[in-house]
């Protein structure tokens, strides 16, 4: 018998045919089909949701982002291209936090975007110590892979001009004369800050909720927790007390995978809800740091050289030696962890590739993914396709700062092939969709509209011919995207016996004009068959 029946408005299944109606016993997909056939399960205190015209989706799913790092990032002061769209903005946000902080406190901020926000210029530890004289200032840029502090936030960090890079692709700028400019770059640098503006023990649960709530506000019902920066000891509470919102799948950072050994089976006291799977890696860096790792060089326009202060003639860097990379590969495959390795450029993606066909042979039982994936060569996605190594999408590089990749920091050439998500398909892959949230605003149909019709913020177009279609797109943030996180048994479409986790839309993206799919609006996400 059916706890509630959902009828009246298309049921994308996803993996078959629309539905007319879908019934829920006891958390899970009891029946899909006709009208008829689904209320022969009906009983007097079957709960009948009547969609009147609207669409119900397999709940949706984020495989690539990082509450945990939301948490903190969005309690700082808020200083993006999203709220501001002139530097005036920003400078005020910095002088407004000073006026309200004790003298001598840190500052923290977040968001800085020289493409986003109008007339930003260079920054350095100058710049913001005429702007916050009085406290240490630490400001991460949009990207997270460059933070700018100033001189009283070197000072109260520890560092001196003597300080050496930290390794992992850490790095410190310095001037001519080798003095610390106040531009930081990649994590293991950017730590002796950002340990200041961790949240403290009593607040860190309430934030992350927040951002759990946030992820089920635009109809995400599972996450990818991309290398946990701390959360999840907060994230197996929540699980654990039966208040997270959504299911969260955590990808431990490399460094606390290999100390771990086996990977764990049994995370918390409901693995439905949270569950350890595997580890995450960081082999190159970003595109707007200079550190995406390339084949060919970056260009030498004012917005790389000046604007985003990338070296000229750079070609980015590892954040590894390969050899060390087949050494963690190896220890991680031995005890069982699925590997999740971040790689933006045509080199990075290559060697990674390299890297795990060296590692997994034969093996394609492992799901193996690489992250990001701005360039990505075609005949390295077919040997990918080989060793069964599919590759997750960071399609928001299109929509928000495509133009600029085009035209002032890759080349039109190489943005021929930016985020070559047909080219995947076409290869065998079942590929995913992310936002890397706090880098973008969680919103899965925002990724899959730039996914299919290929417009930047600006309108324009960037590599048409990587578009893919409505039904993959919407496969890409449903069933693709839980296949890559292990759980295509259990969620991301709608067949019975799986999760009752839906997603109710005003329309459906299968049904409007693809520029109208980032447009639909999210009416409710349901979890085990319950509203959230």
């Amino acid at each position: 018998m059916a706890d509630v029946v959902f009828l009246n408005g298309p049921i994308e299944t996803v993996t078959g045919p629309t539905a007319e109606a879908v019934a829920v016993r006891d958390a899970r997909i009891a029946a899909v089909g006709s009208v008829d056939d689904v209320l022969a399960l009906r009983t007097s205190s079957t709960e009948i949701v009547d969609l009147d015209g609207r669409a119900l989706l397999p709940g949706l799913i984020e495989p690539h982002t990082h509450p945990d790092l939301a948490a903190q990032l969005y309690a700082w002061v808020d200083v993006s291209g999203f709220t501001h769209a002139h530097v005036a903005g920003v400078e005020a946000a910095l002088r407004g936090a000073a006026a309200t902080t004790p003298t001598g406190q840190w500052i923290f901020a977040f968001g800085l975007d020289p493409i986003l926000t109008d007339d930003v210029g260079a920054w350095d530890r100058h710049r913001l110590d005429a702007l916050v004289p009085d406290h240490p200032v630490a400001v991460m840029v949009q990207s997270m892979h460059t933070l700018y502090v100033n001189s009283r936030a070197i000072e109260a960090a520890g560092l001196t001009d003597d300080t050496p890079d930290p390794g992992q692709g850490g790095h410190y700028g310095r001037d001519a004369v080798g003095h610390l400019t106040g531009r930081v770059e990649e994590q293991t640098a950017m730590l002796p800050f950002v340990i200041h503006g961790l949240p403290t023990p009593e607040s860190v649960d309430a934030l992350i909720a927040e951002q759990l709530d946030r992820y089920a506000s635009v109809g995400i019902t599972t996450l990818g927790m991309a290398g946990s920066f701390g959360g999840d000891e907060p994230l197996r509470r929540l699980a654990s007390s039966g208040t997270s919102p959504v299911r969260v799948v955590s990808y431990l950072r490399h460094e606390a995978a290999l100390a771990t050994g086996a990977l764990p089976r049994h995370d918390a006291d409901d693995p439905s809800r949270f569950r350890i799977a595997g580890a995450k890696l960081w082999y190159d860096g970003s595109p707007y740091t200079g550190t995406m790792l390339l084949d060919e060089p970056y260009l030498e326009t004012d917005l790389c050289c000046c604007t985003l202060g990338i070296e000229r003639g750079t070609r980015g860097r590892a954040n590894f030696e390969p050899v060390e990379v087949a050494e963690m590969l190896s220890t991680l495959h031995a005890d069982g962890w699925q590997v999740l390795t971040h790689a933006q450029g045509d080199r990075a993606c290559r060697e990674i590739v390299d890297l795990y066909a060296g590692v997994v042979g034969a093996d394609r039982s492992h799901r193996w993914r690489v992250e990001h994936c701005a360039l990505f060569g075609p005949d390295d996605l077919h040997r990918a396709a080989a060793i069964g190594a599919s590759p997750s999408f960071h399609v928001d590089h299109v929509r928000y700062y495509g133009p600029e990749l085009a035209g002032e920091l890759i080349g039109h050439e190489r943005a021929a092939g930016l985020m070559p998500i047909r080219s995947a398909v076409d290869a065998g892959h079942r590929v995913s969709l992310h936002a890397d949230s706090p880098m973008y605003p969680p919103g899965p149909l925002r990724l899959a509209g730039t996914a299919v019709t290929r417009r930047t913020r600006l309108g324009t177009t960037i590599a048409a011919d990587q578009a893919i279609t409505a039904v993959q797109a919407l496969r890409a943030v449903t069933i693709d995207a839980a296949w890559q996180l292990g759980l295509d048994d259990e969620v991301g479409s709608i067949e019975v016996g799986k999760r009752a986790d839906f997603t109710v839309v005003d329309r459906s993206p299968l049904r409007v004009d693809p520029t109208d799919i980032d447009r639909i609006r999210i009416e409710s996400t349901w979890l085990d068959g319950a509203p959230i």
